[in-house]
C-alpha cells in the first residue's frame, strides 16, 4: 500500500506555498524526488519541505509521486491563509495504481463505504483550484502599436515590477490596463514570464463594433455595385495572365484580383493608368483607415495595387513610393505538450487520427497534409517529401516511428488510391475537413481556445526548440525561406535532418 503525502498550502515569505507532509519513515526516500520540483527549499520555520504554489508545480507534484504515493490535495480548495488551512469538507486521493483513479470521499463519512470514481489523473488535475491567480490578458494596438496587459482577477505585485523593466509604460484608469510599447521581444518575454508562472495569457483579438461593421458593410455595398470600364477589364485581365505566368497560387490569385477588382470600383470610371498617387493615398485613409481595416489587409490591397502598376508599365504612378503599415504581430499560439496529447487522443477515428499526428510530428500546414500523395512517403528513409509548400518550396522532413506504425494502421484500414487522404469521392481531402477534424478533437478535449489547425505546426516548432535543437534545423523542417520569417536563414545539410528525433516520440499517444 502507497503512503500518503499531504500538500497544504501557506503563506510564506509573502508568498503562496505548496507544503509537503511526508509520513515519517519515508521521508529520506521522498526528498529527492521532492528537490526535482519547482522552486523546491526548506522552511525552518515549518519544518518541512515547500514548492512554488501555481498550477504547472501542482502538475509536476502529481506526476512525480503518482506511481510512488497517494497525495492528498483536499486542502488545496482554499486560498492560502497565514496560518495552517482547515481541512476541507471533501478528501481528494490520488492513487498511483493501475490507470490512477481519483476516489472521492465526504469527510464525515465512513471510509468503507464506495467511494465516487472520477477516471484518470487529468481529471484530478482539473479538481485542483488554480493558486489564486486569474488570467492575464495581452491585447495588441494595430493603429498605435502598442500592448495592452490587463490582469483580469488576482495578482501578484511583482507582475508590476516585471512590466516596469521594459521601460516607460501608461496606467489606464478608466480600462484599468497597463500599456506599453509592442515589440516581438517584449510580448514574448512577458508571455514566457506569465505562463512559467503557471499563469494563463489570453491574447484578446479587437472586434470592431456593429456600428463599424454596419458601416463598413454599407460603403463596401456601394462601391461594388459600380460598373467597371474598359481599361479596367484591360487592367484585370492583365493582372490574371501575370499571375497565372508566374504561377501564384489560387487563392492567391483570387484574393489580387479580389482586391484589385474593389480597387478599380472604387475609382469607378477612370482609367486605371490615370490614377495618381495623391488619390490612392486618400483611397488609403479615407476607406481602409477611416473604417478601421486591419494593418494586414491595408498591406494585401498595397501588395495587389503595387503588382499591377508595376507590370502595367505606365500610368503616374512609382510603386517605389508606396509604403506599407507597420504591423502587429499576434503572439504565437502555441499548446503544452499535455495540451497536444490530449488533442491526438481524442478521436478514435484512424484517419482523423493520423491527419492530427502528422501536422504535429512533421510540422506541416493544412495545404501540405492534403496534398500528401502515396509516392511523397519514404519508408525506407524514414522520410516525407513535401512538394511545393508555400512559395513553392519542397523540403523533407523525418517520419516518426510511432507515425510509421499509425500510417500502417490507416492503409490497411482505408486503402488510399492517390493521395494519402482522400475524400468519400475520390480525390484529396479537403481544408475545410482537416480544420472540422482540429476543431472536434480540440472540443472532446476539454480545450477552449480560440486557435487554428496552424497551432499543431507552432507547437511542433516551439517543443522543438525547447529540446536544444538548433534554430537554423528548425527553419529548415518548416520550410522557411524568407529572411522576413527567419532574420538570418542558413542552409542546413538534409542529411542531419533524417536524425532528427520527433517530438511526438515523448508523447505517451495510441
Amino acid at each position: 500500500m502507497k503512503k500518503k503525502i499531504i500538500l497544504k498550502r501557506f503563506l510564506h515569505r509573502d508568498k503562496s506555498r505548496l507544503f509537503f507532509e511526508l509520513p515519517p519513515d519515508c521521508y529520506d526516500s521522498f526528498i529527492p524526488v521532492i528537490r526535482s520540483i519547482n522552486g523546491n527549499s526548506y522552511s525552518k520555520t515549518h519544518k518541512c519541505w515547500y514548492a512554488d504554489d501555481d498550477e504547472m508545480t501542482i502538475k509536476q507534484i502529481l506526476r512525480a509521486f503518482r506511481d510512488i504515493a497517494d497525495i492528498d490535495i483536499s486542502s488545496l480548495a482554499h486560498k492560502p491563509e497565514n496560518e495552517q488551512l482547515a481541512a476541507s469538507t471533501k478528501k481528494v486521493i490520488i492513487s498511483g495504481d493501475g490507470p490512477g483513479l481519483v476516489s472521492t470521499f465526504n469527510k464525515n463519512e465512513k471510509q468503507d463505504a464506495e467511494p465516487e470514481i472520477i477516471p484518470d489523473l487529468e481529471s484530478a488535475e482539473r479538481l485542483v483550484s488554480r493558486p489564486g491567480f486569474d488570467p492575464v490578458e495581452f491585447r495588441i494596438n494595430e493603429t498605435d502599436n502598442q500592448l495592452a496587459i490587463r490582469f483580469t482577477g488576482h495578482y501578484d505585485k511583482e507582475w508590476i515590477n516585471e512590466i516596469r523593466t521594459f521601460g516607460r509604460f501608461y496606467w489606464d484608469k478608466t480600462r484599468k490596463e497597463f500599456l506599453l510599447p509592442w515589440s516581438i521581444m517584449t510580448g514574448d518575454s512577458l508571455s514566457d514570464y506569465f505562463s512559467s508562472r503557471g499563469v494563463e495569457v489570453k491574447t484578446v483579438k479587437p472586434v470592431p463594433s456593429e456600428i463599424l461593421k454596419s458601416s463598413r458593410k454599407e460603403i463596401g455595398d456601394e462601391i461594388r455595385v459600380r460598373q467597371l470600364n474598359e481599361k479596367a477589364l484591360e487592367g484585370l485581365d492583365l493582372m490574371k495572365r501575370h499571375l497565372d505566368e508566374i504561377r501564384y497560387s489560387n487563392r492567391t490569385k483570387e484574393s489580387y484580383l479580389a482586391l484589385l477588382e474593389f480597387f478599380f470600383r472604387y475609382f469607378n470610371i477612370k482609367d486605371p493608368l490615370s490614377i495618381t498617387s495623391m488619390e490612392i493615398s486618400h483611397f488609403m485613409h479615407d476607406f481602409i483607415i477611416t473604417n478601421g481595416y486591419s494593418a494586414s489587409y491595408q498591406n494585401q490591397m498595397i501588395s495587389a495595387i503595387k503588382t499591377f502598376y508595376k507590370i502595367s508599365g505606365k500610368g503616374h504612378i512609382n510603386p517605389r513610393i508606396f509604403e506599407r503599415p507597420k504591423r502587429s504581430r499576434a503572439l504565437p499560439k502555441v499548446f503544452s505538450k499535455d495540451e497536444v496529447k490530449r488533442i491526438l487522443n481524442a478521436t478514435r477515428n484512424n484517419k482523423h487520427k493520423l491527419l492530427l499526428w502528422l501536422i504535429y510530428s512533421c510540422g506541416l500546414r493544412r495545404s501540405e497534409v492534403t496534398n500528401i500523395r502515396l509516392t511523397d512517403l519514404d519508408r525506407e528513409r524514414g522520410i516525407l517529401h513535401i512538394k511545393e509548400g508555400k512559395g513553392r518550396v519542397d523540403r523533407i522532413v523525418p517520419v516518426s516511428a510511432k507515425v510509421w506504425e499509425k500510417i500502417d494502421e490507416y492503409m490497411e484500414s482505408y486503402g488510399p488510391a492517390k493521395y494519402l487522404f482522400e475524400g468519400q469521392t475520390g480525390g484529396k481531402y479537403s481544408s475545410e475537413s482537416v480544420y472540422r477534424v482540429f476543431k472536434t478533437a480540440l472540443h472532446n478535449a476539454g480545450i477552449k481556445k480560440d486557435v487554428g489547425v496552424h497551432s499543431l505546426r507552432h507547437s511542433y516548432a516551439t517543443h522543438l526548440h525547447e529540446t536544444g535543437l538548433d534554430i537554423r534545423y528548425i527553419q529548415e523542417l518548416l520550410g522557411h525561406k524568407s529572411t522576413r520569417t527567419t532574420e538570418i536563414y542558413t542552409h542546413v545539410s538534409r542529411l542531419n535532418l533524417i536524425s532528427v528525433r520527433s517530438p511526438i516520440e515523448d508523447l505517451d499517444v495510441k
